[in-house]
């Protein structure tokens, strides 16, 4: 991908402009970076070449897209559940060869340039000691790129001349204790002279950029189709507001409907020539990682296949990180993707910071939150661990508002979904009924709720718990109360035994595996997990998903009714007034509702970056 910042789209590194080389050659050994970051590589880049700072330094990407589309997935390796498969299928990238796959993989390389000199003699270029494991050297001859690896031999000529040369991303930042995402190339030519870059980081999408594609399931299941019909209707017709053509939606067989929940969107960039920046996806798939039985070998959410199969490709990269050394404390379910957001930027934090859901009692693969936290801030974490399914996107969502940041969060509030309930009472409106036209088991009238002392201590611990994670939020990034946007949404609660009793309903689905009810059901048992845990009972309402254009595709709350008005529907339209966010309401009740999961959990996005010149935040 290109982004046009200003001028014009760079499609080739031979492309870039290496401006400003003296008609006589250097007095020593010289070799530059774009290390001014401003597309180009000229003796401007001199000064700081040295050591790479946040102000100053050269940036390559980590080049894991596959533009020659050469990566192929068989309906065998989609069959084979075997973590070979896995491993095999991340490994193959366009830095996995020394070959050059077609100009759009050359774009991706990272330009560096040696001064012509006056020599005589062979000189050398190379990486640092164990640097090749993460990057790659190229030299161009004959108008084509050669490969180096981490070091290669320069001749005299070349020298002479001045070479072209090429650095290649091979990885990520992993952890940055292990690496931090630098590397230095040397020259040795009758002197010595040495540049630093950095990898560009992977940058968490944010929701108030507009999505360019939308991804969601298309069950095979018969059973499931009439839900699925019914829910991509409303997520088109919200598209539509938005103003996304349809093309925009891609709709990928897979009976796991839950999208959200197998990758993580991010972007890594680099600058390009005149203002352009070189901007690339990464997909970072779950760490869902189930342990092998005595009839099944040990495996990965196999649905996180479909980003090898379907959506890797020019631009676009996967990433795969987890680990099968895990503490009992990991919950499998903490590591489905809907528990990784992105807050948009606010004081101290250009990019934004990640956001999620760990405990101590009850977190995530500790690798792929380090790799989350390894790239461009320390994440907020929240507390998830009150809830079944146990993800960040479950109690809140960042929209646009009209203040000094430009957004806010749009709140779960049980407290106000039973001040909707006693108003209606108080309004002679006590038979409405709750979820009417819904396939939900028990729909009790308003009254028959405001009588339940069980429902109603369920929703006020729900709200406390709400109340917790807003505590860490409002802190971390300086929104006020009054600034947040609550809309009503009731929860339901679960002991162990009424867990165990739900296994069937909570996993008919897959969002949730029975292997991971019965490690909570095992935890809450023990002491080791909280004595209940919750779910939203009336859709979750800021668990949607924003469209752009200040249109948000909300999940039908099913509240009651007033003079034929959802009473839900329409106190959250009220409490957006303020705001430049039109809600568009999507029905997911039989496909993703009863599942435990809303609109959000069944799609998930490719957007702009939060900001392509990241290096200037």
């Amino acid at each position: 991908m290109r982004i046009r910042v200003a001028g014009t789209c760079v499609l080739a590194l031979t492309s870039v402009v290496f401006a400003g080389v003296p008609a006589v050659a250097a007095p020593g050994a010289v070799l530059l970076a774009d290390t001014s970051r401003n597309g180009t590589v000229d003796w401007a880049d001199q000064a700081g070449k040295n050591r790479w700072t946040p102000q100053r330094g050269a940036i390559f990407l980590p080049n894991l897209d596959d533009d020659a589309r050469r990566c192929e997935v068989t309906e065998e390796d989609l069959k084979d559940r075997a973590i070979a498969v896995d491993e095999r299928l991340a490994a193959c990238n366009d830095a996995q060869d020394e070959v050059v796959n077609g100009p759009r993989d050359a774009a991706d390389f990272a330009p560096l340039r040696t001064m012509p000199r006056a020599v005589s003699q062979d000189g050398t270029v190379s990486l640092g000691a164990g640097e090749g494991r993460y990057a790659r050297l190229w030299v161009e001859r004959g108008g084509a790129w050669t490969a180096l690896g981490d070091s290669g031999t320069l001749t005299a000529a070349e020298l002479r001349a001045g070479a072209r040369l090429a650095l290649e991303g091979r990885d990520v930042i992993r952890d940055r204790a292990v690496w931090n995402g630098t590397v230095t190339v040397t020259l040795k030519a009758g002197g010595t002279d040495s540049v630093q870059l950095r990898v560009a980081p992977l940058v968490l999408q944010n929701d108030l950029k507009a999505p360019k594609q939308v991804v969601t399931s298309k069950p095979t299941r018969p059973e499931w189709s009439a839900g699925y019909d019914v829910f991509v209707a409303g997520l088109r017709g919200a598209m539509t507001a938005a103003g996304l053509p349809e093309s925009a939606l891609t709709a990928i067989s897979n009976d796991d409907r839950w999208f959200q929940d197998i990758f993580e969107p991010t972007t890594a960039g680099m600058p390009g020539p005149g203002g352009t920046t070189q901007v690339m996806h990464v997909l970072l798939r779950s760490a869902n990682y189930r342990a092998g039985t005595e009839t099944a070998p040990p495996a990965l959410r196999q649905a996180g296949r479909v980003a090898f199969s379907a959506l890797r490709g020019p631009d676009v990269g996967v990433v795969q990180q987890f680990t099968d050394q895990r503490s009992p404390a990991v919950d499998d379910s903490l590591n489905s993707t809907g528990n990784y957001e992105s807050l948009p930027p606010h004081r101290g934090h250009g990019l934004g910071r990640p956001l999620y859901g760990s405990t101590p009692e009850r977190m995530p693969d500790p690798t792929f939150t380090t790799l989350i936290g390894s790239q461009y801030a320390d994440p907020v974490v929240i507390d998830t661990s009150w809830l079944i399914v146990g993800h960040s996107d479950e109690t809140v969502h960042a929209i646009p508002a009209r203040n000094s940041r430009g957004w806010t969060l749009m709140v779960a509030d049980p407290r106000l979904a039973l001040d909707v309930l006693r108003q209606a009472a108080r309004d002679g409106h006590g038979a409405a009924v709750l979820f009417e036209g819904t396939s939900a088991t028990e729909k009790p009238t308003v009254d028959q709720a405001l009588a339940d002392a069980a429902f109603l201590e369920r929703n006020e611990k729900a709200a406390r718990h709400i109340d917790t994670q807003l505590a860490v939020l409002t802190a971390e990034t300086g929104l006020a109360g009054h600034e947040l946007v609550r809309v009503p949404v009731l929860f339901e609660e679960f002991t162990w035994r009424q867990l165990d009793a739900a296994t069937d309903r909570l996993t008919a689905s897959g969002q949730l595996t029975r292997e991971m009810v019965a490690d909570l059901r095992d935890r809450m048992k023990a002491g080791a997990a909280p004595e209940s845990l919750m779910v939203a009972q009336s859709a979750g309402i800021p668990n949607g998903i924003s469209l752009g254009g200040g249109v948000f595709g909300a999940p039908d709350p099913h509240g009651p009714k007033a003079g034929g008005v959802d009473l839900f529907k329409r106190t959250t339209e009220q409490a957006l007034a303020g705001t430049p966010v039109e809600v568009r309401w999507i029905e997911d009740w039989d496909f993703l509702h009863m599942g435990a999961g809303e609109v959000h959990c069944g799609t998930n996005t490719l957007r702009d970056p939060a900001r392509a010149d990241w290096w200037r935040a």
